[in-house]
């Protein structure tokens, strides 16, 4: 069964850079003779101090001139360390650009990750002032907000422009937090996307269903009180229950904390007599023994250090849906408000036949959200977008990197045995059947699940302790933008670091190489490559999966939605090629009607730019539009308009507004190339061949045949356009989509 995607509505300058269409990652592996990397080495004093001194004086290799970095934090990655900074310009964060920088053991700089806006110009005086960015959020709620929401200045890096000025403006929401992006110069909004990361699943020593005899287990690192209240890690970690509030209508939670020790000083409650009691103790007592289990193993394994403000935490036990059953848990980095002020909230759902909190595979993968997005800080959610358009990658391979947490310190492959397998929608991380692109349908948990199956094959053929510690160290090595392929990228060189520490061999790493290969994750950037006559196959959601439940006709959100496909295309030309065919089939699953674009540019991926929900296409050279049969293609030939150039590089991707989803193939072709020449035996060159006048001339040159244009397939040269699609017109169908989610739910118990 497919989860149904959903677009739901978009939260504190401690987390602003979360969003934002900076360039895909680069990566610079560093040679041992690099003078740069010498440099650092001799003159550190410290990973941190080599880093900054490997990036000042390799600026020019890296492209860096301009580009303001500041020092953000550093992390443990086995014997090496990962440190990571941020942009900014002119003094303002730019959203989703970073840097990595990995540094050996002795201060020798490895490698280097960018995911950095160049060429930033944009004036940083706003025109709009804070209150009328407000303004222009509350306009979109049709209403003013009882909580006034957060707002700061940020720097929105949009490709091959000079960047935008917004302000970030974050609203608290019944998903935990809604982020809103209002352009300081303009005043219109320019992207929205939801910020709580969900997980669904139950806690008992590990469940309800695993374990499900209760047993008193001590409950460390409690912060001591009078009366004594499940508060614990030096006031990091407060654990309460939901009493009231309609965050998606802008009334803030009302929480409360009462629990106290009922048996001397333990706190010894037993389960609940009814499943949907939404007050009962003993839910609370297990979060705060789950999450503090949980942090414990970061804390003893990876020595993270989780002790800054920043880190605080509360965990809300029982939640409801203004006042309705929950039937989720999420983790937002939106927090919460007074009287317990914390920049992090983990909400675990009170459900309509269940208590969440029965299954610790639910707080593990909400706390591994809540670790990458405090320690890394890559995961831009099921709506990212960068300059390649929607693109959920990251998302994807958090969701997959917490399912892999949860049952790596549960001791199992199974995610969600108390919850999510009562409806045949477990998780299985032995499950290593998907593989990219063919398996790939653009929703993270469903993508996520080849993420988690290859980290838990990796876990297998080395151990926990090296499959973890692999794992985890090619998670400090992502950025905001990273594709799968990046995430395969880091696992080579996280066991290139173990191969150097003397941890694995060699011959572990071309394992490493080879299971990477078994996913097709060594050939799943952004971009998949045509040439050569390749045929690549992916898949493609539809409005359909987006209007479900809503009202809406497909013809109707037609006019408002702009989707492509998930991956572009490119093909290079044989040299001696006189024009360039791509072809495109689709395969749709069920009835409704296709409208779809063909985009193709010269020189670099086609450009997009976010209409204020969803990107739309704007920065091409040719294009077919409005196809509405399952095979298009597009010709580039001399008579073309710029005419074919043999020595670039073209470059396709997909628009849309189908109805269902669909399965696509693409290829590309090239014309005109001249066959080799049939091998022959020698002659004697005095004796010419039988039937040969002694020479030839070359005949004419045919193009294959094209199948019959379908009805709008014709090639024309395009000037940058796209159909519209202003963000406010989708607000209805989401939250009347948000509402179909919840009854769905109920019935389906969607996964987390």
């Amino acid at each position: 069964m497919r989860r149904q995607l959903l677009l739901l509505p978009l939260t504190a300058l401690a987390t602003l850079v979360s969003a934002g269409p900076a360039a895909a990652s680069d990566w610079h592996t560093v040679p041992p003779g690099s003078p740069a990397a010498a440099l650092s080495a001799r003159s550190a004093a410290g990973a941190r101090q080599a880093a900054e001194v490997y990036l000042k004086h390799a600026a020019p290799e890296l492209g860096l001139h301009g580009v303001s970095l500041r020092y953000q934090r550093e992390l443990l990655a086995g014997e090496h360390r990962t440190v990571r900074f941020e942009q900014f310009h002119l003094g303002l964060p730019v959203l989703g650009a970073a840097a990595a920088v990995r540094v050996a053991p002795g201060g020798r700089v490895t490698a280097v990750v960018l995911d950095v806006a160049r060429d930033l110009s944009v004036s940083t005086a706003p025109k709009y002032r804070e209150e009328a960015a407000r303004k222009a959020v509350e306009t979109t709620y049709g209403m003013t907000l009882a909580e006034r929401p957060s707002a700061a200045l940020a720097v929105f890096p949009e490709a091959e422009t000079a960047g935008k000025l917004v302000w970030v403006v974050d609203v608290r929401s019944e998903r935990g937090g809604d982020r809103y992006l209002v352009d300081a110069h303009t005043g219109s909004i320019v992207h929205r996307r939801p910020l709580a990361v969900d997980a669904r699943g139950r806690v008992y020593p590990i469940s309800a269903a695993v374990t499900p005899r209760v047993e008193d287990r001590e409950l460390t690192d409690l912060d001591a009180a009078d009366p004594q209240t499940l508060s614990g890690w030096s006031g990091n970690l407060r654990v309460v229950n939901y009493v009231g509030g309609d965050l998606l209508s802008g009334v803030p939670l009302t929480l409360e904390q009462s629990v106290e020790p009922n048996s001397g000083a333990d706190f010894l409650y037993n389960p609940p007599a009814s499943a949907d009691d939404a007050h009962d103790q003993f839910a609370q007592v297990g979060i705060y023994y789950h999450l503090t289990r949980m942090r414990d193993y970061f804390r003893s394994t990876h020595q993270l250090d989780m002790t800054a403000p920043s880190w605080k935490l509360v965990a809300v036990a029982n939640m409801l849906e203004s006042g309705r059953p929950m039937d989720n848990a999420f983790f937002s980095p939106e927090g919460v408000g007074a009287p317990f002020d914390a920049p992090n909230l983990v909400a675990i759902g009170q459900g309509s036949y269940f208590d969440f909190s029965d299954d610790s595979d639910v707080f593990l993968h909400e706390f591994t959200h809540y670790i990458s997005a405090n320690a890394v800080g890559y995961n831009e959610g099921q709506f990212a977008i960068n300059e390649y358009g929607l693109s959920p990658w990251g998302g994807s391979i958090d969701e997959g990197l917490a399912d892999y947490f949860a049952c790596t310190v549960n001791g199992d492959s199974t995610l969600g045995e108390a919850t999510l397998e009562l409806f045949g929608m477990q998780r299985e991380l032995t499950d290593d059947a998907k593989t990219c692109p063919d398996d790939l349908v653009g929703e993270v948990h469903e993508d996520g699940e080849m993420v988690g199956s290859l980290a838990w094959s990796l876990r297998d053929r080395f151990g926990p302790a090296v499959g973890d510690k692999l794992v985890w160290s090619a998670m400090t090595l992502l950025t905001r933008n990273a594709s799968l392929d990046d995430f395969a990228r880091a696992l080579q060189t996280s066991a290139g670091d173990l191969v150097s520490a003397g941890e694995l061999s060699a011959a572990d790493a071309s394992a490493v190489d080879a299971l990477i290969k078994s996913r097709g994750l060594d050939d799943c950037d952004e971009v998949l490559d045509l040439s050569g006559g390749k045929s690549r196959r992916t898949q493609m959601f539809g409005i359909d999966s987006l209007i479900l439940g809503s009202g809406a006709s497909c013809a109707e959100a037609r006019a408002q939605i702009s989707l492509q496909s998930l991956f572009h295309f490119k093909s290079t030309p044989d040299p001696t090629a006189k024009g360039i065919r791509f072809t495109v089939q689709l395969q749709p699953a069920g009835g409704g009607d296709l409208e779809w674009n063909i985009y193709v540019r010269t020189g670099r991926h086609v450009g997009f730019t976010s209409t204020g929900f969803l990107p739309a296409a704007t920065r091409f050279d040719y294009s077919v539009e409005k196809i509405t049969d399952t095979h298009g293609e597009i010709v580039i030939d001399e008579t073309s308009d710029p005419p074919f150039d043999p020595a670039q590089t073209y470059y396709m991707v997909l628009g849309h507004g189908n109805c269902p989803p669909s399965i696509v193939t693409a290829e590309s072709e090239d014309l005109g190339v001249e066959p080799p020449p049939d091998p022959v035996d020698p002659v004697d060159p005095d004796e010419p061949e039988p039937g040969s006048s002694g020479g030839a001339t070359p005949g004419p040159t045919r193009y294959p045949p094209a199948d019959p244009p379908a009805e709008g397939c014709a090639c024309r040269a395009a000037a940058p356009s796209a159909p519209a699609a202003p963000w406010a017109a989708l607000s209805g169908i989401a939250l009347a989509g948000a509402a179909v989610l919840r009854r769905r739910a109920r019935a389906r118990r969607a996964r987390g």
